[in-house]
């Protein structure tokens, strides 16, 4: 594994454990040679997609929690041109009934700086403390829907890279269409097992 993803992987893992992130592994994902692309989260609710070029990071997996580098990063084939930064993913139940606001997003520690809402998923980039010194104290945080779960996405770019500009929140969208459709398929895959007949 790249020194500074193994670095940095390690300082965020630290900060949510220090902040009681939920423990527990999550349930096995799914992948190949290429490494781990996809993983289930919310206790089987979500499945998450890494979005093209990015693998999900096997030792950080919990119940609600993911973290996705570039594969390349984990030792795993490299996919063109992926910037290099890290993907945060946590799982919450929903309130389908109260839609997200960009105010949900931040915390008082952090400025907002912009804000997006494209289909379904309010963004902002804020200026704050990351969660290794390494990374820029600029990124972005999204949230949206993806069943029964409200999935909240982050991305933070490495201090020493070039910025990604738009790139960042085009990732995020990238994550969540790419979670959404799995997530639904897996539902429908899983409804048309449970109606097919036993065989005699």
């Amino acid at each position: 594994m790249n020194t500074w993803t193994s670095r940095v992987c390690a300082a965020v893992l630290t900060c949510l454990t220090l902040a009681g992130c939920e423990g527990g592994f999550g349930l096995p994902g799914t992948g190949d040679d290429d490494g781990l692309r996809s993983a289930t989260l919310g206790l089987g609710a979500v499945t998450l997609v890494a979005p093209n070029g990015f693998c999900i990071d096997k030792r950080s997996l919990r119940a609600r929690f993911a973290l996705m580098a570039r594969c390349d990063t984990l030792g795993v084939r490299a996919d063109g041109d992926v910037p290099l930064a890290l993907i945060t993913a946590t799982t919450v139940p929903g309130d389908t009934a109260r839609p997200i606001t960009p105010e949900d997003l931040g915390t008082r520690a952090e400025t907002v700086l912009d804000r997006a809402d494209r289909d379904g998923l309010t963004m902002v980039q804020v200026r704050g403390t990351p969660p290794s010194p390494e990374l820029r104290e600029i990124y972005w945080r999204a949230a949206g829907r993806v069943g029964n779960q409200i999935v909240g996405l982050a991305i933070y770019e490495a201090q020493d890279s070039a910025p990604l500009g738009a790139r960042a929140p085009r990732l995020l969208e990238q994550t969540m269409q790419l979670s959404q459709a799995q997530t639904v398929a897996s539902v429908v895959a899983a409804a048309d097992n449970s109606a097919t007949p036993p065989n005699n």
